[in-house]
């Protein structure tokens, strides 16, 4: 879906970004993560021109980008940023209908777009589509901005610190939120961050960048228990293990078991969160549900087993 070939960008001489080759494979989520200055942010903002590369190619479809009208290219693509970036002066509904307006969208098409966005994103449509961005709170700005985004169904979505402004329980809501969406959407996405846990959580790969430079690509696993470089290794830190829980649904490893007895959790937590419900009850076992259903049984074994299990492994 998306490729970068040997893309560079330089400014007076110094390299943002240097020779980064990348496919970002079609229908799934890739965190671009690093440090601040790492080049993530301006290989993102290359991917939609709105920075020009100073040599190399981004192919979309491929098709090089060079050759598709700026304007035309970004209509095409989804992108959230972290300062949401609404129009003050429009209402919610006005704000998610921006880019189908411009593509020339009929009245009804449009207005029933936005209802089924903005019940995909957990906003009432009733309640929340004549309202303006000041009525909103931070979580609910983003959510709509995820909506905007997603409105004229683009192939790919670039998300920029989607999350960075939010709280941490509503950065948690609003990421359990947006893996519900794309397990039903099955966009190509591309997440910046510099946030491990987030990457790790979100990501079906993960690019670690360097100094410009890509210290390493693969699945999250593959990164935790096989880094490439002490850098890798460093970045990652001594917790890498228990980040690497985070990545996990719980429902992903409950076994069949009596839960009878046990604390429950929903099958959406993470794992490390539940590790954390374990440690607070003093119990090694969980029931775990999802929706009122009970699913089975998370014990200790399991996740010591999933945060030392090599990639690949079932």
């Amino acid at each position: 879906m998306i490729e970068l070939e040997h893309l560079e960008k330089r400014y007076a001489g110094a390299h943002a970004v240097r020779d980064l080759s990348l496919t970002f494979p079609e229908g799934e989520v890739t965190a671009l993560l690093g440090p601040s200055g790492c080049g993530k942010t301006t290989t993102l903002r290359m991917i939609n021109r709105l920075i020009e590369p100073t040599s190399g190619r981004v192919l979309l479809n491929g098709q090089d980008t060079q050759t598709v009208r700026p304007e035309v290219l970004r209509r095409g693509i989804g992108y959230v940023i972290q300062q949401v970036g609404l129009f003050p002066h429009l209402t919610v509904a006005q704000n998610v209908a921006t880019v189908p307006d411009l593509l020339g969208w009929e009245r009804g098409r449009v207005a029933h777009r936005v209802d089924e966005l903005l019940d995909l994103v957990g906003l009432d449509p009733a309640t929340y589509r004549v309202k303006r961005p000041g009525e909103l709170s931070g979580g609910q700005a983003q959510r709509v901005g995820v909506a905007r985004a997603l409105a004229a169904d683009p192939p790919v979505l670039l998300m920029d610190e989607p999350f960075g402004a939010l709280d941490p329980l509503a950065r948690a809501r609003l990421q359990s939120a947006f893996r519900t969406i794309q397990r039903r959407l099955r966009k190509t996405v591309v997440l910046v961050t510099h946030d491990i846990d987030e990457a790790l959580r979100l990501g079906d790969r993960v690019a670690l960048m360097n100094a410009g430079t890509l210290a390493q690509f693969g699945p999250p696993d593959e990164l935790i228990l096989r880094p490439a470089s002490p850098f890798v290794a460093q970045f990652l830190g001594e917790d890498a293990a228990l980040r690497q829980l985070a990545g996990h649904p719980a429902a992903e490893l409950t076994r069949p078991g009596n839960p009878s007895g046990l604390p429950t959790i929903e099958g959406t937590l993470d794992a490390r969160s539940a590790l954390g419900v374990m440690l607070r009850e003093g119990t090694d076992a969980l029931a775990v549900t999802q929706a009122g259903v009970a699913l089975g049984v998370l014990r200790w074994s399991d996740l010591r087993g999933a945060a030392s299990r090599p990639p690949g492994e079932a």
